[in-house]
């Protein structure tokens, strides 16, 4: 009840902006990056990669997925509806992709974007993730992680594992 007597917090105002600075260092920490454009998405994990793919991804670009459960299907559509060239890498339930299969991917189809979900949730699939961002930095190539069903759960390195969005 004391709460809802208190004054609305403006968007624009001073305290609003200290409290965004302490959310992106938290997340910052979370995430162990300490990438300056990290935010903060205000939606289902579904909104933050359509926001992700809609903001990296143009008609006609190459976009490698995988596609070993729901989130990776996801991201497939996504991409088909930006117009993007898009390589799924099917896997049935259950599998993970390994640094060769991707390897092999990035070099067969030249992406400037690569879509792994590190903790499947549809399929349990936790997926490795050391390595892939050495591999994409090799080709080129951006690395974007779905981790929210393993994030908190899992270590995560965004900055040491080379990820470029998580």
């Amino acid at each position: 009840m004391a709460a809802g007597g208190l004054q609305m917090i403006g968007s624009m105002s001073k305290d609003m902006y200290q409290i965004m600075d302490e959310i992106k260092e938290g997340i910052q920490y979370v995430f162990q990056t300490r990438n300056p454009l990290t935010l903060v998405i205000s939606g289902s994990g579904h909104c933050a990669l359509e926001a992700a793919l809609v903001n990296v991804l143009e008609p006609g670009d190459s976009f490698l997925v995988g596609a070993n459960g729901i989130w990776g299907q996801r991201a497939v559509d996504i991409g088909e509806r930006i117009g993007a060239r898009v390589h799924p890498m099917t896997k049935d339930p259950g599998g993970h992709y390994t640094l060769q299969e991707v390897e092999e991917g990035l070099a067969q189809h030249k992406p400037v974007l690569l879509f792994l979900t590190h903790g499947e949730s549809s399929t349990g699939v936790l997926q490795p993730l050391d390595g892939f961002g050495e591999l994409c930095h090799r080709y080129k190539c951006l690395l974007l992680v779905d981790s929210v069903a393993s994030l908190g759960g899992t270590p995560l390195y965004m900055d040491r594992q080379g990820k470029g969005g998580l």
